[in-house]
């Protein structure tokens, strides 16, 4: 019998915006829209399958790319730096931030941690993957933006955070 994902979404205050599912309800996934406090419209895709648990994952960067090799590194390096969350390369140089939840592990809180890992490690490497996030490495206007998802954040953030490195907000440098 397949999480009730569609309720716990709802009290995390998470909206689906897009949902496929398999015959006979063995399969399915939730695509939700995430913001952090520094990153802003990360689509994931909540997939669930019988026996298999729960994938997450969030394409990174826009489609069609270049990434430069510098870049990589920074995302594949941020693999050892961050617990229970992982990039990935897809085959069309897509970068991918991924994590998953086993069978036993599914339930409301270790989805909304998962959804906050993501959006966390997101926010603190926003400055350093530019260049696979947006064009040329100009990120979006992003100021005055507030987040969509306030509840999963103060539910989970600080808790998530506490299990990471150390990090601090890069002081923005002022253009010459």
């Amino acid at each position: 019998m397949p999480p009730p994902i569609d309720a716990w979404l709802d009290e995390l205050g998470l909206a689906p915006v897009g949902s496929t599912a398999a015959p006979a309800g063995l399969a399915w996934s939730r695509d939700v829209i995430l913001d952090g406090e520094r990153r802003f419209d990360l689509r994931v895709t909540i997939a669930w399958a019988a026996g298999m648990g729960i994938h997450l994952w969030g394409y990174y960067g826009l489609d069609g790319m270049e990434i430069p090799r510098r870049t990589l590194l920074r995302l594949l390096g941020a693999n050892a730096d961050y617990p229970f969350v992982k990039f990935a390369i897809t085959e069309e140089d897509r970068p991918m931030l991924m994590t998953e939840l086993p069978p036993i592990a599914v339930d409301r809180d270790e989805l909304g941690r998962a959804l906050a890992r993501i959006v966390v490690v997101a926010d603190r490497l926003v400055d350093e993957t530019a260049r696979a996030i947006a064009d040329r490495g100009r990120l979006p206007d992003w100021s005055g933006r507030t987040t969509r998802n306030p509840r999963l954040l103060a539910r989970y953030r600080d808790e998530v955070e506490a299990a990471m490195p150390e990090w601090r907000a890069p002081t923005a440098v002022a253009s010459r």
